[in-house]
């Protein structure tokens, strides 16, 4: 497989970070390539600019070898795909999506990567929405999902894993599937959220995706974005990739010095 500079591929790219991730990605510039790989295409309008520079492919999640593209797979993933168990019908179909599709497609796009001789990594940087509050040892399904998810990409065999740890997600345009409960519920607490802690409570999807570019396209060895440096970076023991964890505050403070260095 070979990897073209200055490219990059989109999963979940329908859903509220992802399609302002695909928005973002084009009108930055940034990319020569912007692939999205899903179950259906993004819908774009007029806040999407620079559509030349966009490719959309429609996947089977069930049959990945047989439907994602087998060469030519950008060297930069960003990978939004998530749902929650009640859009999902049940706890295993939540996990199904939100998971199994989520490591079945890193472990997918591993294996079609070029390796560095030396490590045996995968000459590849894979951004990953998780959540707040992901843990292993959870007794409850979402979060202990998503610590899993996170343990399972670090240990694919990537150089680098970047993975995004946003709070409660303010939506700036209604989602494609509709309304989640759990947000409307939300949704209503947020102002005393915000009161209590913007940084550590709240955060929109626009921002998570804007940080996540950014996050792709830096060169700095420790994870920094914009001045900011993750909250945590580790070596995983067992695959040796660079593992890079970003805070809901984290993200605050890329969008908050990404704006101010805009506007120098």
């Amino acid at each position: 497989m070979t990897i073209p500079k200055n490219s990059c591929l989109i999963m979940g790219g329908t859903g509220a970070v992802g399609k302002c991730l695909v928005r973002d990605a084009l009108a930055s510039n940034s990319f020569t390539r912007v692939l999205t790989l899903g179950r259906r295409t993004v819908a774009t309008n007029d806040s999407f600019t620079n559509l030349s520079v966009l490719e959309q492919k429609t996947v089977n999640f069930e049959s990945i070898p047989e439907t994602f593209p087998a060469s030519d797979l950008p060297q930069v993933v960003f990978c939004t795909l998530a749902t929650t168990r009640a859009a999902a019908g049940s706890a295993t179909a939540f996990k199904k999506i939100d998971q199994q599709y989520v490591v079945d497609s890193a472990r997918y796009i591993h294996e079609k990567a070029p390796k560095d001789p030396v490590t045996g990594l995968s000459k590849v940087h894979f951004v990953y929405c998780s959540a707040a509050g992901a843990n292993i040892n959870s007794f409850f399904l979402y979060p202990k999902s998503k610590g899993e998810t996170e343990k399972a990409l670090a240990e694919v065999g990537f150089e680098r894993v970047s993975i995004f740890q946003p709070a409660f997600l303010k939506v700036v345009e209604p989602r494609e599937s509709g309304v989640r409960m759990g947000e409307w519920i939300a949704d209503k607490m947020v102002p005393v959220m915000e009161f209590i802690s913007e940084r550590s409570t709240t955060i929109s999807v626009a921002a998570v995706a804007q940080s996540m570019r950014l996050a792709g396209t830096s060169e700095k060895p420790n994870g920094e974005v914009e001045g900011v440096v993750p909250k945590r970076v580790e070596v995983n023991p067992v695959s040796k990739s660079t593992v890079a964890f970003y805070s809901n505050a984290d993200i605050h403070d890329i969008v908050k010095n990404y704006a101010a260095s805009s506007k120098l």
